[in-house]
């Protein structure tokens, strides 16, 4: 009985579920034939839409040709894709993913293209994308944008939009959420209507007002009782479509505060920097007035100057000044300054209109222009029903224009301003502090005449500075190059290449002509034109200088130097090669001139140029107008003045014609012409030349050989030298080896040597094949030719006789004890000469038995002998 009740139990329940499987795929195909996918003509606040035809969900059918995005779901086979009828089947046609499949429901990453069928491009399928929400925009009753900045609320009503763009229509609506600082959704608070496509018939669904412009879709906002805060908005899809791309996001800060604020970037700057700065908390599309006053002008600027204070960057739409009449044109304010007069005191105010554009207006001010102290910026508020025109519409300045305050209907400078009727919004204030200019070079030591590098540092706003240097009193302007000023390139560095500082025509460039102890400093052209002329000062007090934008260092100025000598070879050079060379330092010259007298009155000078490390070189000096003999070498400078003597001569190559056609070349001898050389120069009256003086002779080409290694081995080195007048790379020395018939055996060679003409060759001989007997060698220059015998010898001989000359070295000590024991025999020579052989064996034992070993018995042996001797020749 249990068991057929179990039985029945479960048919039953088994039919009931198959009844309601079957009646919710009735039910599902039934609403996707009714569902028409996409948007239609309505835009949702929330997840539903019952508006129009159109359809807030994804769902519906695609047919072929159509574009599908990727996360959506519920698609249906809307059409024929061939034989397969499952859109989730379709293939990619082509790229890396090709043949993968599509997909039903589509997955948010899958590979974007075309899907077709059969994977094929151009049979049927459709188009997968990937959901963007592409631009989401707040805009105030004014269509400003204030994305991310303040929304002031509304007094009357709805008067705020959220616009945005997207590429999904076809799939889905969408939705809008807002929430407020805590989190809280509070989006039917604030979301009074929508708009659609900018199509009048599809915003007549749901009376919205408005219009979208150049976007898709929009929502208007209510702000009139929205607490103050920072508000989020979030525009994505009603379903799938809420990720990724297909969700935006911004913020807004709404407020009822109506009065701006400003913001200072720095509340400290350095003269001469850029300000940025600020005004926010206004509406969008506003116009305010930034003021400062003219008693914060700095001293000694121009009135075009002082019209750029406000810098015309940024969102800042005009700049200027204003007097008593109002906004005045720069040209009119330097007109009305008077003699004794600065621009400040013709002027109330610089002023710059800033338009709140993106939420605030960026504008920056010129600091350079400014007094080093503390500045204040005033804000002015933006229209006002009680000043109307005031900085509305097109006329920005009316805010600085003068109202006819006393009635008597004109406006003159009897009236006032408009600042002066109305309250700043904000002012804020910032210290302008001394910039610093620093002087790298030249420092320390310079030699006057000398070219040196001009450079240093300066601040930001530095557009232009002078040089100056000081001796005892005033600073005194220094040209350079023809040039008062210096100009600061963009990275705050200014720099001048290869400066004579003495050279120019202001009173610095004298004070550095001298030699002497200084002070060298560099000044802001702004602070150098006291007299607000347009140009720097020839003269700067002390005080003057050092209350500017300055920088000075210590230096010390020498004269100029001349050292050098002439290269010559064993005290001569050679007529054959008529050529000399020179080489020295001359600090402070740009030329100097080399001469050569004979002693024959011949002179020969050319100028030699001096590089930029103050040396100079000359190869190769032509003196073959020379007479040989004594020849004086001289090496000239025209000091620090640049004139030679008191010739009034400056020029070097109008002195060397001088030396050359007036001094010499006629009847005067050698002495004559050196010593007017000396007394147009050295030796003249209060002259500050140099002179280097060196001799040489000019003589005929030699080449001797002085020495050679003979006897030389048949298979060693033959080592040979000399001396020669002949100068070298020029010139080539050969040796060569010649048999007893002058044919020549080897030859070597060389083309150095140096300056005391000393040269050496090494001739080897182990590859020669040469025979032992007499040689020949002979030294040729190619004009000169000197002979010298060389013996060669058997190889290893000189090595074999070397241990007999070794060997009688310890001999010559030995018989040093011996010396005076012979002398009693000199008397009896003959009958000696024998006899010493065995007294150098005697001595040569006692030699060995020195020592320790030294007894009294041989002491006695010796003794005997010496008796018997001394009988012997008794005999």
């Amino acid at each position: 009985m249990t068991n057929t009740k179990q039985k029945i139990n479960a048919v039953f329940l088994s039919a009931l579920m198959v009844m309601s499987v079957f009646a919710a795929a009735v039910a599902f195909s039934g609403a996707a034939a009714a569902a028409n996918r996409g948007a239609g003509f309505t835009y949702s606040t929330g997840p539903t839409d019952s508006n129009g035809g159109g359809n807030g969900d994804s769902v519906g059918q695609v047919g072929p040709g159509a574009v599908v995005f990727q996360g959506e779901e519920d698609l249906e086979d809307g059409g024929n894709f061939g034989s397969n009828t499952d859109i989730g089947q379709l293939q990619k046609v082509s790229g890396d993913n090709s043949g993968i499949l599509l997909g039903n429901p589509i997955p948010q990453d899958q590979p974007t293209g075309s899907y077709t069928f059969d994977g094929n491009s151009g049979t049927d399928g459709v188009t997968l994308q990937t959901p963007r929400v592409t631009s989401v925009e707040v805009q105030n009753g004014g269509s400003g944008d204030v994305t991310g900045s303040t929304l002031q609320t509304s007094s009357s009503g709805p008067d705020a939009f959220v616009r945005a763009d997207y590429n999904f229509q076809e799939a889905e609506d969408l939705e809008i959420t807002v929430e407020d600082e805590n989190g809280l959704e509070v989006t039917n608070e604030i979301v009074v209507q929508k708009t659609g496509l900018p199509t009048a018939d599809r915003n007549n669904d749901n009376g919205a007002s408005g219009s979208n412009g150049d976007f898709d879709v929009g929502w208007e906002l209510d702000t009139t009782d929205i607490d103050e805060g920072q508000y989020t908005i979030t525009v994505e899809g009603t379903e799938d479509l809420t990720f990724g791309d297909a969700s935006e996001t911004v913020t807004v800060n709404i407020t009822s505060d109506q009065q701006a604020s400003l913001n200072l970037d720095n509340d400290e700057v350095v003269q001469g920097e850029n300000l940025q700065f600020n005004v926010e908390n206004s509406p969008e599309g506003n116009y305010h007035v930034v003021l400062v006053e003219s008693s914060e002008f700095r001293d000694g600027i121009t009135a075009d100057q002082a019209s750029r204070i406000f810098r015309n960057v940024g969102d800042v739409q005009e700049v200027g000044l204003v007097d008593n009449t109002g906004p005045v044109s720069a040209s009119t304010v330097a007109s009305n300054v008077g003699s004794d007069q600065e621009v400040a005191d013709v002027t109330r105010y610089a002023y710059g209109v800033v338009e709140i554009d993106g939420g605030s207006g960026v504008g920056s001010i010129e600091t350079q222009f400014l007094d080093d102290s503390s500045v204040d910026v005033e804000l002015y508020p933006a229209s006002d029903s009680s000043n109307d025109g005031y900085a509305s519409g097109g006329s920005h300045a009316s805010s600085v224009t003068v109202r006819d305050t006393d009635g008597d209907g004109t406006d003159d400078s009897e009236d006032a301003i408009v600042t002066d009727l109305l309250e700043t919004d904000d002012d804020q204030s910032f210290d302008v502090v001394e910039g610093e200019i620093t002087l790298d070079s030249p420092s320390g030591a310079y030699i006057t005449g000398s070219q040196i590098d001009v450079n240093g540092t300066a601040n930001q706003g530095v557009d232009q500075v002078a040089l100056y240097a000081r001796d005892n009193n005033d600073y005194e302007l220094i040209e350079i190059d023809g040039s008062n000023t210096v100009s600061v390139d963009g990275d705050d560095t200014f720099s001048e290449e290869d400066v004579v500082l003495s050279q120019g025509s202001k009173g610095g460039n004298s004070i550095v002509s001298l030699p002497g102890s200084y002070r060298i400093g560099v000044i802001d052209v702004q602070d150098a034109d006291l007299d607000s002329d347009g140009t720097v000062d020839d003269t700067l007090t002390t005080s003057d200088f050092n209350s500017g934008v300055s920088g000075a260092t210590a230096l010390r100025v020498t004269d100029t130097a001349l050292n050098g000598t002439f290269t010559t070879y064993n005290g001569q050079i050679a007529s054959d090669d008529g050529q000399i060379d020179v080489d020295g330092q001359a600090p402070g010259k740009d030329n100097v001139i080399v001469a050569f007298v004979d002693s024959r009155g011949n002179a020969a000078a050319q100028v030699v140029s001096v590089d930029d490390d103050d040396s100079f070189s000359e190869e190769d000096i032509d003196i073959t107008s020379l007479s040989e003999g004594t020849v004086t070498a001289h090496i000239l400078s025209s000091g620090r003045d640049g004139e030679y003597g008191d010739t009034g001569t400056s020029s070097d190559s109008a002195f060397v014609n001088t030396i050359e056609t007036g001094y010499a070349g006629g009847s005067s001898t050698g002495d004559q012409v050196r010593e007017q050389i000396l007394a147009n120069t050295v030796d003249d009256t209060a002259s500050d030349d140099l002179i280097v003086n060196e001799q040489f002779r000019l003589t005929d080409g030699l080449t001797t050989i002085e020495s050679v290694s003979s006897p030389v081995e048949a298979n060693g080195t033959l080592e040979v030298q000399g001396n020669t007048n002949r100068v070298p790379d020029d010139n080539t020395i050969t040796v060569e080896i010649l048999n007893s018939e002058d044919e020549s055996v080897t030859v070597e060679s060389t083309d150095e040597w140096g300056s005391d003409g000393q040269w050496s060759v090494n001739v080897d001989l182990s590859d020669v094949d040469i025979e032992p007997g007499n040689y020949t060698v002979e030294a040729d220059d190619g004009d000169n030719t000197d002979r010298t015998s060389v013996t060669v010898v058997e190889a290893g001989s000189l090595e074999e006789e070397q241990p007999d000359t070794e060997t009688p070295e310890p001999d010559t000590e030995t018989p040093e004890p011996d010396t005076e024991t012979p002398e009693p025999d000199t008397e009896t020579p003959e009958p000696d000469t024998e006899t010493p052989e065995p007294d150098t064996e005697t001595e040569e034992a006692t030699t060995e038995a020195s020592g320790p070993g030294f007894t009294a018995a041989i002491a006695l042996i010796a003794l005997v002998a010496a008796a018997l001797l001394a009988v012997r020749r008794d005999n």
